[in-house]
């Protein structure tokens, strides 16, 4: 069976999320306090699967490169060269013409 509120609770943090990145605050504000009051959920509070903007170092042995990694192998076959076609043909010139 389909979680209803929790499907309400993703909509509304989409919603959320919207309108925090279009700049409205106070259209944020009103989510974040359904979301309090509703659904027990707090978006001031820092949430774990967001970066922290803690940036991972190298370990000190190891060189940092900036060479990107390789692109995946293709999933299918590259077309195939198109093949060169003959020229037209022509009908031969008979002889005394």
């Amino acid at each position: 069976m389909r979680d209803i509120e929790g499907d309400y609770k993703a909509a509304y943090l989409d919603e959320y999320e919207g309108y925090k990145a279009a700049g409205r605050d106070e259209d944020a504000a009103r989510v974040a306090d359904i979301l309090r009051d509703s659904y027990g959920h707090d978006v001031d509070a820092v949430d774990e699967r967001e970066p922290t903007g803690v940036v991972e170092r190298p370990e000190t042995g190891e060189q940092e490169t900036a060479v990107a990694a390789p692109p995946p192998e293709a999933a299918v076959d590259p077309r195939p060269a198109a093949k060169k076609q003959a020229p037209p043909r022509r009908a031969a010139k008979k002889p005394g013409e």
